[in-house]
């Protein structure tokens, strides 16, 4: 009797596992579809956030803008009662707050970039960084846009333009670590043409010009791969 009453306790919790691991499974069976939904949730937020942050940059842009045009608006127009709504303008944007501006902008607009360029957007990526270049070129961020844009050209297979913007950088950054792996990347353009001759010079030239570890190492296994 006693053994009777504990088979069937068995077979209801048995029978009751079962019905429980069906029901977790039906739960479970949807899984790759919240994946998926997730997936494309995190791409609408991000591109929403993109979107947010170019609308505040062109208006950061109007305001910087604005500031640049004050001192020609005050001189023609800031006397007198009638231009009481100019000087009050002037006063709120500053000379600081309008390098602030200018700042905020290159900034967002790197960020855009860089985005678009870890996204395999380089044509995207590179109007951003010229933009940067063409109105932000005193900025900390000008430097490495034109190594990425460089990068961008020879991904994109233009070679052409990635030459050209690298022979820029030695220009205006001849001791930048930025423009020797940029060198490295020219090297490697003169390799794919049969060059070889002007890409171990580029590679010597490197070693001895730039002595930081990583570019020089780099240009050492670039300068090795040549000779071999």
């Amino acid at each position: 009797m006693k053994t009777s009453a504990f088979l069937s306790f068995i077979l209801v919790l048995t029978i009751a596992w079962m019905q429980f691991y069906a029901s977790v499974r039906e739960s479970f069976n949807g899984v790759p579809e919240y994946k998926a939904e997730i997936e494309s949730l995190k791409k609408k937020v991000e591109d929403e956030r993109l979107a947010r942050e170019m609308d505040s940059e062109h208006f950061l842009e109007f305001r910087q803008n604005v500031a640049t045009l004050m001192p020609g608006v005050l001189k023609e127009k800031g006397e007198g009662e009638e231009g009481y709504p100019y000087r009050t303008l002037a006063s709120v944007l500053t000379r600081k707050e309008s390098e602030g501006v200018r700042h905020v902008i290159a900034k967002t607009l790197f960020e855009s970039g860089r985005t678009h360029f870890r996204n395999q957007e380089y044509a995207k990526a590179n109007r951003a960084f010229q933009q940067i270049i063409d109105k932000f070129g005193y900025t900390s961020y000008v430097t490495e846009a034109y190594f990425l844009m460089a990068e961008g050209y020879f991904k994109s297979n233009e070679l052409e333009e990635c030459t050209a913007t690298v022979k820029q950088m030695v220009e205006l950054f001849p001791q930048a670590e930025l423009t020797g792996f940029a060198l490295i990347r020219l090297g490697r353009i003169y390799e794919m043409q049969n060059r070889n001759d002007e890409a171990v010079d580029i590679y010597k030239t490197v070693l001895r010009s730039y002595p930081q570890r990583d570019v020089a190492s780099q240009a050492r296994a670039s300068l090795r791969g040549v000779e071999l």
